[in-house]
């Protein structure tokens, strides 16, 4: 290789990996650069995400401008401090969410109110319901991968 390209590929490497973060600087442009309470529901229909993948365990659907950024989601304790540590999610998927303006159709996830974690059944959503509730701790990691 022409040891005069080697300055100009890493230059261009950079710049790269500079625009894709900022691509999901969105997220924590929203405030969620640091833990944050959230509706959290479950879905468990299998088929193709908002990103082209195939559920499974580990994604989460959330607003469009949070795909492709990783959530670390959190347990609440009951003084409404950050508890036990989930996991970390990919937001691979979005969705409508919940009804919160009352006029017929879901916008919570639209509206960055709630995130839907993909989970493989309905016992397993019964079971994160009695292990979570209905509220987690999010915080956005921008980025990818």
């Amino acid at each position: 290789m022409n040891k005069k390209l080697i300055p100009l590929i890493a230059v261009l490497l950079v710049v790269a990996a500079g625009a894709i973060i900022k691509l999901n600087t969105k997220a924590v442009d929203d405030g969620f650069a640091y833990p944050h309470p959230i509706r959290c529901t479950v879905y468990c229909d299998s088929g193709t995400t908002a990103s082209g993948q195939q559920t499974r365990y580990g994604i989460v659907a959330g607003r469009k401008e949070w795909m492709g950024c990783t959530a670390a989601l959190y347990d609440i304790k009951e003084d409404g401090s950050i508890g036990d540590f989930i996991g970390y999610f990919e937001f691979l998927d979005t969705g409508a969410g919940i009804d919160t303006d009352v006029d017929g159709f879901g916008d919570s996830i639209i509206n960055g109110q709630s995130i839907d974690v993909w989970v493989p059944s309905e016992d397993a959503a019964r079971e994160w319901q009695r292990e979570h509730g209905d509220h987690v701790m999010l915080q956005i990691i921008p980025g990818v991968g």
